[in-house]
């Protein structure tokens, strides 16, 4: 009779969950578990339970753990073998679940664990990295619903939704900072005309670009061509980092601090005398996200005291400046869908602007704005217009719904004309562009949007109807030149397809252009500088051979701009790259729903190079090769300065140029992998370098500044 009474259980839950499943699942995700897979998933479970295998959940607890939708039992993971433990996790993990939890802790939890959860005499800190009953999120959810024997830790009368809640705020308390001397820290205070004047400030590097305008130029000047020999080590810090992690961000420098984000989303702050950790940040992320392009993250934005970071899982991070706690947080996009964030944000006046990544997975791409204090959206900018929207018409078969047009690469401002400059990526699926025809805008373009209301004031196309993955991902450069005998205030960029332009930036007047790398897509650029295109603009299923690569003239990493000698340093590439699309009818997702419609191959060799370039025509004034190390092949952006030196970073090597002969004055082997531009700023009173490659970041200054010394995390433990 209790067998009977087991499997009658057993069938009653198939039924009612089965019915939910049904329900649910027609309108599933691309990237969802297969049908047959949820159904019989379940059934596994359901069976699990029956035979006595899973006696830590009730039957109540089986059930809602595997409703569809809003269940805390991964079916994916449990059919991949992961294990019963591993395969739960917290399903809400929301800024609203985090509120309710953050409620219930306080009225639960704090008078044994303190307010602030770090342990008030009757309960140990919860803002540990781990915990001694174990750090799963099942482990935490067995306690809050067990207790722990012989100790205060009595059962709590939650509900499990409850559970769940005190689960995602426990989480937020233990990715809060690893405090290690916040005492020592300096002032952190950034305000809005620092942002603005930040050229003026040399001991800092207060934004992606350094400045607004996207310069990426120092006005330091002790370094030079003369004396660029003579830099040596200050000192070393060697990060954790995860394998296979590449460092890409730009670091901040503030009052003798700097602070870095790695990969995929962690925060350390740093003494920039001595490389002494000072406190760091790391951010749990989900399981099997959605990631086209490896974990990665750009770099931070500051404003007052506060650092804001955006993570793979598509949110919005505020964090203190002085001790690496959140202070708020906010869901930017659904990271399920595929989006993720992978660019640094940039401040315009108390605004923090994101830009999102997931092109590749067929999502539409948007620009956000989000309110500084509070972590509110002010508004968003979709870069793939719907119907009925201006530029609608350049999309045909309901394209726009899965069009791209990702935004993950930090942008410029000008406030004068109040104007927020971006660049937006390829179309998707970016291959085939048979099924979207068209132009598709704002795909491949600079976006000019009002600074307040994210209302779109112009636009430039620089690749109509992509069919190579050309994005137009760069930082826009803003200067004031001098073009056919006019001072105009322009934008100048160096696009992936391979083509220099320069346009008006209260416009967008196409005012000059040309290719900077080998070009045979293209013949040139009309005279409002439309491509002029060739055959091999036109992918087929067998193939075309093109230039330049699918890496492109140049990729997202950024250039730098001279003022005094009007030149524009681009990191470049030349190369051919092999395109191919899919026939219309095999157009189909891939794995978590990547969405692309075949690909490309490179069949050589690329050489990387570093250009300056005329910044008012985009004519060649040098060309330096880099050095090349193949087994730490990558490169980096590049970092001009006053005293007429230009640093870059390629294949684990950094150099010196002479900014105006583009000859080698220096360089230096760091031993490792580089996307990370050098900066340089003055620490007590002296001109240094900081350039990252590998896991380690490096300091150089002018020989006698300060001696050297390498220091590990682990080293930076200790007072």
């Amino acid at each position: 009779m209790i067998v009977l009474g087991l499997l009658a259980a057993t069938a009653i839950a198939s039924l009612v969950a089965g019915q939910a499943i049904y329900t649910t699942i027609q309108n599933r995700p691309k990237n969802s578990v297969k049908i047959e897979d949820a159904i019989v998933g379940r059934l596994e479970i359901f069976g699990e339970k029956l035979v006595g295998r899973l006696p830590e959940l009730s039957w109540s607890e089986v059930i809602q753990g595997v409703w569809p939708g809003r269940g805390f039992i991964s079916i994916e993971a449990y059919l991949e073998g992961r294990g019963f433990e591993a395969s739960i996790a917290d399903p809400f993990n929301d800024p609203k679940s985090i509120a309710d939890g953050a409620a219930l802790f306080q009225e639960k939890c704090a008078s044994c664990h303190g307010r602030d959860g770090r342990g008030a005499g009757h309960a140990p800190s919860l803002r540990r990295d781990s915990y001694r009953i174990g750090n799963s999120d099942f482990a935490i959810y067995k306690v809050l619903r067990d207790g722990i024997n012989g100790t205060a830790m009595a059962p709590r009368d939650l509900s499990l939704a409850q559970r769940w809640h005190i689960i995602s705020y426990l989480r937020t308390l233990q990715s809060a900072a690893k405090i290690v001397d916040t005492q020592a820290m300096p002032e952190i205070s950034v305000t809005w005309r620092d942002l603005l004047d930040a050229k003026d400030h040399t001991s800092d590097w207060l934004s992606y670009s350094g400045s607004l305008d996207g310069w990426r130029h120092s006005k330091l000047d002790q370094i030079n061509p003369g004396n660029a020999s003579a830099l040596k080590l200050i000192w070393a810090h060697q990060f954790e980092v995860p394998q296979g992690g590449t460092i890409a961000a730009t670091p901040l420098v503030v009052n003798k601090t700097i602070f870095m984000s790695l990969p995929p989303n962690s925060v350390v702050a740093l003494d920039a005398e001595t490389g002494r950790k000072i406190w760091r940040f790391d951010y749990t992320l989900p399981n099997n996200l959605a990631l086209c392009c490896g974990r990665t993250n750009r770099g931070l934005a500051v404003l007052g005291d506060t650092l804001f970071i955006g993570t793979l899982d598509a949110k919005l991070i505020a964090l203190n400046a002085k001790t690496g706690e959140v202070r708020w947080q906010t869901t930017v996009a659904d990271a399920n869908k595929g989006y993720s964030i992978t660019a640094a944000p940039l401040v315009a006046k108390d605004a923090v602007i994101i830009g999102i990544s997931g092109g590749e997975f067929g999502t539409r791409g948007f620009l956000s704005a989000y309110g500084a204090q509070d972590g509110k959206l002010r508004w968003r900018f979709n870069t793939i217009p719907a119907p009925g929207e201006f530029g609608s018409e350049t999309w045909k078969n309901d394209a726009w719904k899965t069009g791209g047009g990702p935004t993950w690469v930090t942008g410029s401002f000008d406030p004068e004309l109040n104007l927020l400059y971006w660049g937006v990526g390829n179309p998707s699926p970016n291959y085939n562009g048979s099924l979207r025809p068209g132009d598709n805008l704002f795909t491949n373009s600079v976006i000019a949007l009002n600074i307040d209301t994210g209302k779109l004031v112009w636009h430039f196309q620089f690749t109509p109807h992509d069919a190579h993955d050309w994005d137009s991902n760069q930082t826009p450069i803003l200067a004031d030149l001098t073009i056919a005998g006019t001072k105009r205030n322009v934008i100048c960029w160096a696009n992936r397809n391979g083509f220099y332009y320069v346009l008006d930036r209260a416009n967008g007047e196409f005012l000059a252009g040309r290719a900077f790398v080998e070009v045979t897509w293209a013949t040139g650029l009309d005279a409002k500088g439309r491509p002029l295109t060739t055959k091999a603009n036109e992918v087929t299923p067998e193939g075309v051979t093109a230039k330049p690569s699918v890496a492109g003239g140049t990729n997202w990493l950024p250039p730098s701009y001279d003022p005094n000698t009007g030149t524009i340093f681009v990191h470049a590439t030349e190369g051919k790259s092999i395109y191919t699309t899919s026939a219309p009818e095999h157009v189909v997702r891939g794995t978590n729903g990547i969405y692309v419609g075949s690909g490309s191959s490179t069949p050589q060799p690329l050489d990387n190079y570093v250009l300056g370039l005329n910044a008012a025509t985009g004519n060649l004034i040098w060309k330096y090769a880099s050095p090349r190390l193949p087994e730490y092949s990558s490169y980096s952006g590049v970092l001009s300065s006053a005293g007429g030196v230009v640093f870059s970073v390629a294949d684990g090597i950094i150099f010196a140029l002479d900014s105006k002969t583009g000859s080698e004055l220096w360089r230096a082997t760091l031993g490792g992998k580089a996307q990370s531009t050098p900066i340089s700023f003055a620490l007590n009173g002296q001109q240094v370098i900081e350039a990252t490659a590998g896991n380690t970041m490096f300091v150089f200054g002018l020989a006698g500044v300060r001696p050297p010394q390498l220091l590990s995390e682990t080293q930076q433990s200790a007072p």
